[in-house]
């Protein structure tokens, strides 16, 4: 028997040990966070993704065992497992995983321990970054100052050849590079020796101009000599002595030539021919001035004729210079744009500067210049660094089926040297090009694209300067949902027959028990909390909460316009902005019956009670509870502590949002506490500070010399309704239980002006007396017998002293 017993207890046990080894979501989870604590990673990270697995949603105050209760933040956990491997993009995936879920958020320690850990991460990742960015940077430091050593050995093994020209294109790329290699004495040394070089090749080229000219003056010369033409004889002596001064055979031949003059002319004919050059000077008429006053010039005592000759000699010579010049400018143009064709960049450069060393001003040299400068310099480094295709990467890989209509794509093209477009194709056909003109390094992309039932193919195309192209395309299945299907439309019907009747019954139903519990959604008196109440300034919100991240704001309006609970959903909306790199920090301080000497101190007081500072930082600041001394300078102190505090909370950029209302009483306040508030938004830590002030208006009469606090305030007024925003006030609420009469509609829109306080006082009073009588319907009636009440109150809220007869 015992053995029997035995082995029934073996046999029990081996039938349960499966049940045991069940392990739920939270095992699993519990199991991870301990290997995590003991440094087991590995172990750890398979059991947060088995738990995740069985439960993929964060979610704070999870009940398991019994009474237990847990936090439970799978990817804040695998995200401290990531950082202690070293894995650090994976830890920062994790905690971006972890803060969509929305939840850490509401855990502040855990939220703070987050913070601190993605920015070890992002900083571990910066720095190995930087580390690889610098080893890159070294590397081709080295390459580019081998290749400036090759270029400027080329350049001055060309020049000692005697190679002058030659020797100018290696010169230009060792400039270019040293241009890269940010060396200033470098790039100056080549630039001098370039300049040298320039020098030397025109003063070649002049040198052979003027000896090819005084052989070819000195040839005409003689000729003319021997053909008895004296006078133009003298004029090539001249020229070939304007030349070479010392030329004997010059001289000779214009001592020659003047001999024949005097012995072929007389002095009459040589007066005659002095005025005849002498006109032609003065006509401008240069060329043929000179034989005349050439054949004057031989009397000795002809000086003015001589002087004029000089001039018109002086005058032709610039010109011909002139031509010359522009003749060559525009040869080495055409030789520059032949060597551009043949992309010889570095010789066409070359050939560009020399058209600039002659005419510094040719506007198409300097923009032809520039390209083929920047062209060698990438010439150059495509020679060196050879050009990479660009890099695509998605934040997340779409998979093969797919049910909805469109696919989104999000990620980023980088490229080592600069990207020109992104290409967006459907089954290649181009949908969208996104042209680059800036040709950034980094682009980020978001691209949605339809899809048809069936096989689609999406393809994203990155191109480079180089035109190297990177494509990244994806088959993707799209399944019909069954309300997409042919089937869908008869079962519609049948459901929507049998959905129409259970309609009837629900709405009936709901109809009943809003009868029996009185039910009046309005609102009037009290700011109206509610999302589903909050009426007609949506798109005023969204306004603001696209300028309010540089701007502070007034908000003005007339009494029961609805500044407060404008306030208190512009409150909510800050708290659960995610869309910026802002975070927001909002406070809500209500002014009405604060005095003076308690204003900074009320503020700071709700800035305490609403952040949830911590004790080190609650220690630091200057308030206190009970402290009546507390003043501007204490509230700015403070200011600057809480503004630290918060900077620990978030990785974003902090903004601290003083919702203040009833401003107004600001009017009755001292310019000292104006002046004071002035200052404070004129500090160092003022870009980190927002506000948000409301009321019926601000005094605008400032003695002090400073300009007053509401000059940095942008000013919104709210303003009553447009009709449509009406309408959803008045019929929205009571959506589906009760109903307005048109007629009803209308008569409310007239009677309120359209403003929302004095909308919901009709809406208040005409839906109780339908209740009274045990209607469904507020019909024109009810609004007309309600008209006197509404209107009544209206001028009590307006009129304290009514008010207070009213209550009386």
């Amino acid at each position: 028997m015992p053995l029997r017993g035995a082995l029934l207890a073996l046999v029990l046990v081996l039938v349960a040990g499966p049940a045991w080894a069940v392990k739920d979501w939270y095992d699993f989870y519990e199991d991870g966070k301990q290997l995590a604590d003991r440094g087991r990673c590995k172990e750890a990270l398979a059991s947060l993704a088995q738990a995740r697995r069985l439960k993929p949603s964060s979610e704070l105050g999870l009940r398991t065992y019994g009474l237990d209760f847990i936090d439970y933040v799978p990817h804040y956990y695998e995200g401290v497992c990531y950082v202690k491997t070293g894995d650090f993009k994976a830890a920062l995936a994790a905690f971006d995983a972890e803060e969509k879920q929305g939840v850490i958020q509401k855990k502040r320690e855990l939220y703070a321990s987050l913070g601190r850990l993605r920015g070890e991460a992002k900083k571990a990742l910066d720095d190995a970054a930087a580390a690889e960015r610098a080893a890159e940077a070294e590397k081709k430091a080295r390459a580019l100052l081998q290749e400036l050593q090759r270029l400027r050995h080329e350049g001055d093994e060309l020049y000692r050849q005697g190679k002058l020209e030659e020797a100018l294109a290696p010169l230009g790329g060792a400039q270019k590079v040293a241009e890269g290699l940010a060396d200033a004495a470098t790039q100056r040394d080549i630039m001098e020796f370039i300049k040298k070089i320039r020098t030397e090749m025109n003063d070649r080229q002049e040198a052979e101009a003027r000896a090819q000219r005084i052989d070819r003056d000195l040839a005409e010369g003689q000729q003319l000599l021997q053909a008895g033409k004296g006078a133009e004889a003298k004029l090539k002596f001249a020229d070939v002595l304007g030349l070479d001064p010392h030329n004997a055979r010059a001289a000779e031949g214009q001592a020659k030539a003047e001999e024949q003059i005097l012995a072929s002319t007389t002095r009459q004919t040589r007066q005659a021919a002095f005025e005849h050059g002498k006109a032609l000077f003065e006509a401008g008429r240069y060329d043929e001035a000179r034989g005349p006053l050439s054949e004057a010039g031989a009397d000795t005592d002809n000086a003015e004729a001589r002087r004029l000759l000089a001039d018109a000699t002086r005058i032709l010579e610039g010109l011909r210079k002139a031509k010359e010049t522009h003749a060559r400018t525009d040869a080495l143009l055409a030789q520059a744009e032949g060597l551009l064709v043949a992309r010889r960049f570095s010789e066409a450069w070359a050939k560009l500067g020399s058209v600039l060393a002659l005419d510094p001003s040719n506007e198409k040299a300097k923009e032809r210049s520039t390209y083929a400068e920047r062209m060698t310099g990438e010439a150059i480094y495509e020679n060196i660094f050879p050009n990479e295709s660009p890099i695509l990467t998605f934040w997340e890989t779409p998979g093969p089926v797919v049910e909805d209509p469109t696919l989104a794509l999000h990620g980023v093209a980088t490229d080592d040297r600069g990207l020109v477009r992104l290409e967006y194709r459907l089954d290649g056909r181009l949908l969208r090009q996104q042209t680059l003109p800036a040709f950034p390094r980094n682009q980020r992309f978001d691209e949605e694209f339809p899809l048809r039932a069936g096989r689609n193919r999406i393809s994203v195309t990155a191109v480079d300067t180089s035109d190297a192209p990177t494509v990244a395309t994806f088959d993707i299945t799209r399944q019909l949902r069954f309300y997409e299907t042919k089937a869908f439309l008869p079962s519609a019907a049948a459901a929507a027959l049998g959905l129409l009747g259970a309609g009837l019954v629900v709405q009936h139903a709901r109809r009943r028990r809003a009868l029996h519990r009185r039910f009046n959604p309005y609102i009037a008196g009290a700011p109206v909390m509610a999302d589903n109440m909050f009426f007609g300034r949506r798109k005023l919100l969204n306004r603001i909460l696209n300028v309010l991240h540089h701007n502070s704001l007034m908000i003005t309006g007339e009494r029961r316009i609805g500044k407060t609970t404008f306030l208190y959903h512009l409150k909510k909306a800050l708290e659960s902005d995610e869309g910026t790199e802002y975070q927001f920090f909002p406070v809500f301080t209500d002014l009405q019956g604060v005095p003076e000497q308690a204003f900074f101190h009320a503020v700071m007081s709700d800035v305490v009670d609403s952040l949830g500072l911590s004790t080190a930082t609650v220690g630091a600041l200057r308030f206190r509870i009970d402290d009546e001394g507390y003043d501007g300078r204490d509230f700015s102190h403070d200011l600057q502590r809480v503004i630290e505090d918060l900077k620990a909370r978030t990785p974003r950029r902090v903004k601290l949002a003083l919702l203040i209302d009833e401003v107004d009483v600001l009017n009755d306040y001292s310019e000292r506490i104006n002046q004071r508030l002035r200052s404070i938004f004129m500090k160092t830590f003022s870009e980190h500070l927002v506000a948000i002030m409301s009321g019926v208006g601000i005094k605008r009469v400032w003695t002090s010399e400073g300009s007053p606090w509401y000059n940095f305030f942008d000013e919104i007024e709210l303003t009553a309704f447009v009709r449509e925003e009406a309408e959803a006030l008045i019929k929205e609420p009571v959506e589906g239980v009760f109903r307005f009469e048109s007629e009803a509609v209308e008569a409310i829109l007239a009677g309120s002006q359209l403003k929302p306080y004095v909308i919901q006082k009709f809406c208040i009073h005409a839906v109780s007396r339908m209740l009274e009588q045990g209607r469904t319907t507020v019909t024109a009636g009810d609004v007309d017998a309600v008209r006197d009440a509404v209107q009544f109150e209206g001028r009590t809220h307006e009129d304290p002293a009514l008010a207070a007869r009213a209550s009386a």
